[in-house]
């Protein structure tokens, strides 16, 4: 059994992960899994990462936006789509496995079938669908549990293969463009297993657990029913496993952007690899916000954004010039031909946040918030 350093075992993740060396789109998307979209340009940046083939016109194509691990939205590749649901044990019609919403039964086709017949036809904004809905004589009180905000009728079809969104940042609904195939749901999850440990490995079967969604039980029974023969590495004494080879010529790049909800920082529940345990809660929030982040000579250093030609960086405490310098030339190739203008900033220049306005609580939470 070896070992390695974090910095070798953040190299070795970076390669996996097709940071160093690019691959095609749709490889990208393939091998980590899909793209977590709680950003909807987040799984855009990850492939401006990652793929060789990235264009700021037709990144989406051959992509679909579904929920898949976690109960997440991610973006998968079209031709993987009864995969993600697969494992997820969606099968079935509407009414086998419907869940409610308040919606009744003898309603569920009858609007599914209006739905898909106006996606089909270009209709595919939620407001537009519902408008589409109410003139076909959808009743008043269906309106609001058909197009529920936590999910309605819509989420149901998507996670039966019935629609799709789509991959990009319009937020909008169209039918899937090819079948889905469907399969045992124990052999997709045990699929996506193997899929992590080759490409987010070395890692814990506890990592692995938490990125996918399944119990640690549940990933160590799969990983034995599958016959997968999990290598063994350690790093600062901790056991890790992974499949295939390590790359003997895997380096450290000396500056990596990752976008947000980035699949390299949702891999693992141990964020050591690249992360101080003081700067986590610049990485993540208390709400669950998984923020861009830049990587600099292996350890996470600040967060950037870009709005408009600003790349803003936030560092988690001041860096060197030569930090700066780096971090700022990595920027411009990211970007090259937007002609951006790079910013370094601390936690203390940005604004105070705003106040919270009770006034926008229903009554009965101002009423115990108050005086």
């Amino acid at each position: 059994m070896t070992s390695l350093t974090k910095k070798e075992l953040l190299a070795q993740s970076l390669a996996r992960h097709h940071v160093p060396q690019r691959a095609s789109r749709l490889q990208v998307v393939s091998d980590l899994c899909g793209l977590q979209a709680q950003f909807a340009t987040g799984p855009r940046e990850a492939l401006r990462i990652r793929a060789r083939d990235y264009a700021e016109d037709g990144w989406d194509r051959g992509l679909v936006k579904i929920w898949s691990h976690r109960g997440t939205i991610h973006v998968v590749p079209a031709s993987e789509l009864g995969l993600h649901l697969s494992a997820r044990g969606n099968t079935g019609s509407l009414t086998e496995a419907w869940h409610g919403w308040g919606i009744p039964l003898n309603e569920v086709e009858r609007w599914a079938d209006v739905i898909r017949e106006r996606a089909a036809a270009g209709m595919g904004e939620r407001e537009e669908l519902k408008r589409a809905c109410v003139a076909a004589g959808m009743a008043p009180e269906l309106v609001p549990r058909i197009f529920n905000g936590w999910g309605g009728l819509l989420k149901e079809m998507c996670d039966r293969g019935m629609l799709v969104y789509e991959a990009g940042t319009s937020k909008r609904f169209t039918l899937p463009p090819e079948e889905p195939v469907w399969m045992p749901r124990d052999e997709a999850r045990a699929m996506f297993v193997r899929r992590y440990f080759e490409h987010f490995g070395p890692a814990t079967i506890a990592d692995c657990a938490a990125f996918l969604g399944y119990p640690s039980s549940e990933v160590a029974g799969l990983v034995r029913r599958a016959g997968l023969s999990l290598r063994r590495v350690t790093c600062d004494g901790i056991e890790l496993f992974y499949l295939g080879d390590l790359d003997p010529e895997a380096r450290m790049p000396g500056c990596v952007y990752l976008a947000g909800f980035d699949q390299l920082v949702l891999g693992y529940r141990n964020r050591s690899r690249f992360a101080r345990t003081e700067d986590l809660p610049h990485i993540t929030n208390r709400a669950g916000i998984v923020f861009p982040i830049v990587l600099y000579r292996g350890r996470a250093c600040a967060r950037w954004k870009l709005v408009g030609k600003r790349l803003s960086i936030t560092e988690f405490r001041p860096l060197s010039q030569t930090a700066r310098d780096a971090i700022a030339a990595r920027g411009r190739r990211l970007f090259a031909g937007r002609r951006i203008v790079v910013g370094f900033q601390t936690e203390a220049d940005l604004p105070a946040p705003k106040p919270f306005n009770l006034e926008t609580l229903p009554s009965a939470l101002r009423g115990s918030s108050e005086g």
